[in-house]
């Protein structure tokens, strides 16, 4: 499951062309700026990317910026959260960006010509929203993919991605409440810590 999440997690910023409005006053426009700087990247400096380093800088640079990635640790450990110490979180929100960021940045070389078709957003009160997305793909059925995002701070951000009504957040949430159960919390982080060291190597 975690490897289909990588692959849409490509067509999550990597594609798209609507007119840009400006992402501060638009969630949806978060989706689609942060989609048209990762394509234009890639198109301009695609032998530059074939380095990992690079890619996952540019991916640093231009990607994390649009995740609320505090929010989004908070929600993968759900309940253990709130009995994790404040260094224990801190490391989690690191070794998790650390993940995420090598998945995503490897799931860009497996683009292959999909599109984003951009359904009307939903509002929830002032401060959260969703990002109805489908995308079309040249050789298979289309898939729908939402984007869940929060302004705490005057900028939307995304916190979470449901792809055909899975959620990223709660996948991870159960694999990683099996690992805490088992070997507690510091187990956890000594694993992530490992998985993104052989990601590294």
């Amino acid at each position: 499951m975690v490897k289909r999440f990588a692959s849409v997690l490509l067509a999550l910023l990597l594609v798209g062309t609507a007119q840009l409005t400006t992402a501060a006053d638009d969630p949806a426009a978060v989706v689609r700026d942060t989609a048209e700087r990762v394509l234009n990247e890639l198109r301009a400096n695609r032998s530059r990317y074939q380095d990992d380093q690079e890619l996952f800088r540019m991916v640093r640079e231009v990607v994390f910026p649009r995740l609320d990635r505090e929010r989004t640790a908070q929600w993968v450990l759900g309940a253990n959260w709130r009995t994790a110490t404040p260094e224990q979180r801190q490391r989690f929100i690191e070794e998790f960006s650390s993940l995420l960021l090598r998945t995503y940045g490897t799931a860009l070389r497996q683009y292959n010509g999909e599109t984003l078709n951009f359904l009307p957003a939903q509002m929830a009160g002032t401060d959260r929203a969703t990002v109805r997305t489908e995308i079309i793909r040249p050789d298979g059925p289309k898939v729908s993919v939402d984007y869940l995002l929060t302004n705490r701070s005057g900028e939307w951000k995304v916190y979470d991605v449901i792809i055909e009504n899975v959620s990223l957040v709660v996948t991870y949430r159960s694999e990683y409440a099996a690992i805490i159960k088992r070997d507690g919390m510091d187990g956890l982080l000594k694993q992530l810590a490992e998985r993104n060291r052989s990601m590294n190597s």
